[in-house]
């Protein structure tokens, strides 16, 4: 992730280019908010002297590495071991340094995602993956992400972005989810992500977004977006009418005070989104015919606060998080999820960046949803009076507990620990205690 200079951010726990616009928007200007933690790199010397130099006439540039490895112990239909990971990067133009165009810039982000997902291979899970890094950006040479420019007016009192953006940045989200390995809540609710009319990295749609601060901690945030289920397509640069169903429009607002004499900061946000696409019921069997709606609303309420300081930046502490949402039953696949969790940053003098994080997450299946595992021939049906009826899925629960060691400048590390109670929502595959490592590496 790139620092402006003349900028802070909170809510700086995960450094990667798809937080950073949820990060540079989470701060109140010209407020006495805590400072970001400094974004360090592994290539310093000359490379960070043309960095530098670049900075100052106004390009940014951020490449980044962030590789997965999950594998399960116990549980699952079987053991398997799988790597995910992501290349990443990120061109940022101030066009007031370049052209004196001032609080004008744009935004170019491209990746290259590669490896396979556990949750498939061994979970029989087609919701929750142990790796959040996989999917979304197909197995290509280059997935295009981000293409958008934003326009800051009175100091960032009043912030329009319009482009190939995403919902995900603004509504329902927060990079602290991201702290953990696991895709449950990284960097938004699976219930969220799993609409067509909610797109997040490295989704995008084509968007328009305004958000206004009434107060330096309060904001109202209002968003337009194309519906498409293909959210960019494979390489990220389908950008045709013919896949276009519908429009999302959003409406959230926050409040992102810092208490006391320690500035213990904290956010708090709700907002809803409605998506006009016609969306299919939920049907089991195929012998009926299928019978649609028009319109998909997602709510959501969330937060998260620090209670102890352990640093002087915005996440150096102990905080704790949580949130809840609800996407309409009948056409959902996911339509109901709570989460809670507790951060500790820099809990150590000597460990500053080291942080711990433990989250759970509870999921409801909407009605009439197909569990991805299916019972074989010869096996015991649930239900032997109705034999053609396939196996639905109801509710999965997923507990995730990750410390994370910053090697050095540039380099972090993060042993994670995952279990799945009920993984699919089937009930009927055995409960599962996946082992990871997550790597990130800012070059």
């Amino acid at each position: 992730m790139l620092v402006p200079a003349a900028e802070t951010w909170a809510q700086s726990t995960v450094t990667g280019p798809g937080a950073r616009p949820e990060i540079l928007n989470a701060i109140p200007p010209d407020s006495d908010y805590p400072p970001a933690p400094p974004v360090t790199h592994l290539l310093e010397g000359e490379v960070g002297r043309w960095r530098s130099s670049l900075s100052k006439k106004g390009v940014d540039i951020l490449l980044d590495d962030w590789s997965e490895f999950a594998g399960n112990l116990t549980g699952g239909t079987r053991k398997a071991q799988d790597f995910a990971g992501q290349v990443a990067m990120e061109v940022d133009l101030d066009w007031g340094k370049i052209f004196n165009i001032p609080d004008f810039t744009t935004t170019i982000t491209v990746v290259q995602r590669h490896g396979r997902r556990l949750s498939t291979d061994a979970l029989q899970d087609g919701v929750v993956n142990p790796q959040q890094i996989y999917g979304g950006g197909g197995n290509v040479l280059i997935h295009l992400v981000y293409f958008y420019a934003q326009k800051k007016w009175l100091h960032g009192r009043i912030i329009l972005t319009a482009g190939r953006y995403a919902p995900g940045p603004d509504f329902d989200s927060s990079p602290l989810q991201c702290l953990v390995m696991g895709g449950a809540t990284c960097s938004q609710p699976r219930a969220t992500s799993l609409t067509d009319g909610y797109s997040s990295w490295p989704g995008t749609a084509w968007s328009a977004v305004l958000r206004v601060r009434p107060t330096k901690p309060t904001y109202v945030t209002f968003g337009a977006y194309e519906t498409s289920p293909l959210k960019g397509g494979t390489a990220g640069t389908d950008w045709g009418g013919d896949h276009i169903t519908g429009v999302t429009l959003a409406l959230g607002g926050g409040y992102e005070p810092a208490f006391g004499p320690h500035r213990l900061n904290g956010h708090y946000k709700a907002g809803m989104l409605w998506d006009s696409s016609p969306h299919a019921y939920n049907d089991a069997t195929t012998d009926t015919p299928t019978r649609w709606r028009h319109g998909q609303m997602i709510s959501y309420v969330a937060f998260d606060q620090m209670l102890v300081r352990n640093g002087k930046y915005s996440d150096s502490g102990i905080i704790i998080l949580g949130g809840y949402t609800h996407v309409t039953s009948g056409i959902s696949v996911i339509s109901d999820q709570a989460y809670v969790g507790i951060e500790d940053v820099g809990q150590f003098a000597g460990r500053p960046r080291d942080a711990l994080g433990l989250t759970w997450s509870a999921l409801r299946y909407g009605p009439n949803v197909k569990s991805v595992w299916q019972p074989g021939q010869g096996t015991i049906l649930l239900d032997p009076l109705s034999p053609n009826k396939p196996l639905l899925a109801s509710r999965e629960s997923i507990f995730d507990a990750t410390y994370n060691v910053h090697v050095c400048n540039g380099i972090d590390i993060a042993p994670d620990f995952q279990y799945f109670w009920r993984p699919g929502g089937s009930g009927r595959v055995r409960n599962a205690a996946v082992l990871g490592v997550n790597a990130h590496v800012t070059l």
